[in-house]
Formats: C-alpha cells, sequence, structure tokens
C-alpha cells in the first residue's frame, strides 16, 4: 500500500520549509555581519599593537636618555663638588673590581698651566668671594709633527810641515749619514709595529718631515745586524747551554719559495733562525749536544732524535683526540687539568704511575668515533709517547704544552701575513739577527719600553764600533 500524505500534512511541511528558508538566509547574513566585524576588529587590533610597539620603543629610549642624563648629572657632581685633597682620618673610597683609572701626571711632566678664576657672577655680575672649591683637569696629547734634527760636524784639515802630509782632529766621531734615533725607529716600526718598507718610510715623512728611500731603511736593516753580531752570538749559546727549551718551526717565504723559520725559547732569550730545510739538521746545530737538557716541542719528529729528555706538548693532544672522538677529548681533558693541579707540588709528592696508567686506560678504552683511522693514530701517538708527556713531572718549571714556543713565533706569522717574508738570504739573516736580539732584550727588561732598552744598546755597539 503506498504511502501518502494528506493535503494539511503537506501544507504544514511547506510552511515548515518556508520558515527554515527564512532562518538559513537570516544566519547567512549575521554570520556575513560577524566576519566584517571580525575583520574590523583585526585590524584595529594590528593598528593598536603597533601603536603599543612604537609606544614601547619610545619609553625604552626616554629610559636610556634619563639614565644617561642621571650619568652625566653624577658625573658632574663629582667634578664640581668633589675635594682634591682627602680630609685626614678619612678612608678614600675603594676602586671597583676592573674598573680603569688613567694615572695623575706628575708635577714635573706638566709642560703647560693655566687657572680660570671667577671674580663676578657671569649672571649678574655680583662680585664673588673666595672659591669654595676647586677642581684640576688634565689633558694629555703628543705632538704629532715633532723636528727632525740635524748635527752638523764641521772637520779642519791641516797642512804639517814637518810630516808633510794632511792632519785632522782624532775626536771626530765615526759620522753616520742617518743618526741613531733614526735606526732605532726603523727597528720599531719594522719589528713591533710589522710594518713594510714603503709604510716606514711614509711614516718617518708624516710623523717627522724626514725623508728617506726603501734603499736606505734596508741598509739600516743590515747595520743593525752588524752591530748585534756579538748579541746574537750570546743568544746562541745562551740557547745551546739552557735546562729547558721550547721550540716550534713554521713556514717562510724568501723570494717565492718555501723556507722554515724556527723559534728557540728559554726563560732568558729567543733565537729565531731562518733556514730553507725543515729537517733535522737545524735545530741540532741550533741547540747543539747537550744532554741534561729538557726539550719541549709539538712531536713533530726530527725533535725526537735530539739528545736530552722531550716533554710532548699536551695541547696538540687534546687537539688530536678532539678529532677524533668527543669521548676521548673528554677524558683527556680531565686528565690534563689533573695533571696541572700536580704540578703544584712538590717534585717528590707528585704521583706519575697514576698518570701513566690513566693514560694507558684511555688508550685502550674502546670509544665510539666516526673516523676510526684519527682514533687510531691518537692511540698510537699515547702509546709511544706517554713517558715524553710526563716528563714534567719529573723537574721543576716544565710547562706540559708548548705554547712558550707558539707564542713567540706568532709576531713572525703576523709578519709574514703583512709583508711575505724575505727577498733575499741577506734580508733573511738581517730578520732573524734583528727579531732574536730585541725578542731578548725586551724578554730580560720586561718593566722597559722598546726605545728605553734598545737605544742605550745600539749606543753601546755604535761606540764600540767608533773605537775598533
Amino acid at each position: 500500500m503506498a504511502f501518502r500524505l494528506t493535503e494539511a500534512e503537506i501544507r504544514k511541511r511547506l510552511v515548515a520549509w518556508r520558515n527554515f528558508k527564512q532562518l538559513h538566509r537570516a544566519a547567512r547574513a549575521r554570520i556575513a555581519r560577524l566576519l566584517a566585524e571580525n575583520t574590523q576588529l583585526k585590524r584595529a587590533q594590528a593598528k593598536l599593537k603597533h601603536i603599543i610597539k612604537t609606544k614601547d620603543a619610545t619609553i625604552q629610549q626616554l629610559r636610556n636618555q634619563l639614565a644617561d642624563k642621571e650619568s652625566q648629572r653624577k658625573e658632574l657632581l663629582g667634578y664640581l663638588y668633589k675635594e682634591t685633597k682627602k680630609k685626614e682620618g678619612t678612608q678614600a673610597r675603594k676602586k671597583r673590581d676592573g674598573a680603569y683609572h688613567r694615572p695623575k701626571p706628575n708635577e714635573e711632566d706638566i709642560t703647560e698651566s693655566r687657572r680660570f678664576i671667577l671674580h663676578k657672577c657671569p649672571m649678574c655680575r655680583t662680585g664673588l668671594s673666595d672659591p669654595v672649591d676647586e677642581v684640576t683637569k688634565y689633558e694629555e696629547d703628543i705632538d704629532l709633527r715633532p723636528r727632525k734634527t740635524v748635527k752638523a760636524y764641521t772637520i779642519t784639515r791641516h797642512w804639517c810641515p814637518k810630516c808633510e802630509i794632511f792632519v785632522k782632529s782624532d775626536q771626530a766621531p765615526n759620522i753616520q749619514r742617518i743618526g741613531l734615533n733614526v735606526l732605532g725607529y726603523v727597528l720599531y716600526a719594522r719589528y713591533r709595529l710589522r710594518l713594510p718598507l714603503n709604510k716606514i718610510q711614509e711614516s718617518l715623512r708624516d710623523l717627522f718631515d724626514f725623508r728617506m728611500s726603501e734603499g736606505e731603511i734596508t741598509e739600516k736593516l743590515k747595520a743593525a745586524e752588524k752591530m748585534f753580531g756579538k748579541d746574537y752570538k750570546a743568544i746562541c749559546e745562551l740557547i745551546r747551554s739552557a735546562k729547558v727549551v721550547y721550540a716550534d718551526e713554521t713556514g717562510w717565504r724568501m723570494d717565492g719559495e718555501n723556507w722554515w723559520l724556527w723559534v728557540f725559547v728559554t726563560d732568558q732569550g729567543i733565537r729565531y733562525l731562518l733556514e730553507g730545510s725543515r729537517g733535522g739538521g737545524v735545530p741540532r746545530e741550533a741547540l747543539g749536544k747537550k744532554h741534561d737538557r729538557i726539550l719541549v716541542s709539538d712531536g713533530y719528529k726530527v725533535y725526537d732524535q735530539l739528545p736530552g729528555e722531550h716533554q710532548q706538548c699536551w695541547v696538540h693532544l687534546l687537539r688530536a683526540a678532539k678529532l677524533a672522538s668527543l669521548l676521548m677529548y673528554a677524558d683527556v681533558a680531565q686528565l690534563y687539568v689533573e695533571l696541572g693541579d700536580e704540578l703544584l707540588k712538590p717534585v717528590s709528592d707528585r704521583d706519575p704511575p697514576r698518570f701513566t696508567k690513566r693514560l694507558e686506560e684511555i688508550r685502550t678504552f674502546h670509544y665510539a668515533a666516526e673516523s676510526q683511522q684519527k682514533l687510531e693514530k691518537v692511540r698510537v701517538r699515547i702509546k709511544h709517547h706517554t713517558a715524553t708527556l710526563l716528563t714534567c713531572l719529573h723537574h721543576t718549571d716544565v710547562l706540559p704544552e708548548n705554547n712558550t714556543a707558539e707564542r713567540a713565533i706568532r709576531p713572525q706569522v703576523v709578519m709574514r701575513k703583512i709583508f711575505g717574508g724575505s727577498r733575499s738570504p741577506d734580508g733573511a739573516r738581517a730578520h732573524e739577527v734583528n727579531t732574536s736580539v730585541i725578542e731578548t732584550q725586551l724578554k730580560q727588561n720586561p718593566d722597559g719600553t722598546f726605545f728605553q732598552v734598545m737605544l742605550p744598546l745600539l749606543q753601546q755597539r755604535r761606540d764600540e764600533q767608533n773605537q775598533g
């Protein structure tokens, strides 16, 4: 039997459908209205966020300006009301840790003094009484264009009728065209400021109005080498006779060819040596055949063939371990820290077997590593050089690393990068002699400036040449 709706039911459903369509249209209109309002609110919110961000930036800027003004106010008050002399019985305020204060100049160093006294008020022109207090400020400066000095020596020549020859005074010195101060500045600019020849020439012209060609500068460097001949020989003997020597080497360029710069450092001297070879003959000639010597190096094989005891650098071992395995690096680094603490003890209280055992444990432990080849190299290094890694435990004043030689060679590396090395064997010889003497003199006189140390030595060597 088919299902059929009555007319009343059909009419009822049509009314419900019309009502549903009206509600649907109303709902869609309301949704569109809400979406439009939401879009407007989002735009308003973005605008408010931008305003807040701008205001925050302005507030922070004003706070910074306020803090700056407050610091300026306090500084000004300190200048205006700070007494020049401390009252008896008061304690000076302690300086903050790490703060730097430029020292007050000595009275004898003051070249100009001016006093500013106020007699009338600058605003109402009323006469003023005696000062309430005063403050003295100092300004230090330099003379950028000092005048060069030119000395004229007049030497007369006479005819001796008895000897029948021309004679002149034997008191006249060996006069040089360029004085010792210029030579001292050339050495300072070349080996301390590390300037190329053209920059030395330019600085002499700009600072002193002194003209000097690059050829003259080169000749002065060679002249210094001759003057320092006996000093360099003394440094060579000092290195050969030293109890502890730190050695290192680096590349050098000599007229486009590969050379090597060697350095040998003791607590009293530094010797630089330029050679075209990196073979064992160079350090063997420089160090001699001394057997009661401790040689600290980075592990380069040619050093192992030299007589005496050897100490290998732990820092180089740490670098190799870090490249091989971070876990091995952590263990070696911890042992290195313990080694440093152990070296603070007297030699008799140290325990070398404990470090030997710990190195063996590190060598035989199975570490996870990306490169087993690098790990094996570190193990072989520890196996063959355990004794030389621990030589420092049996002696006083022997460091377990070679940073002493590396710090000494670093300025030479900088010079090589700036002016490219040497142009001739004569220039290389002058470089090694001059740098060795200068660095040794400054090492032996750490409290003196370059000119305080080197100018008296230059004068002494010049006098010896004149007497000779």
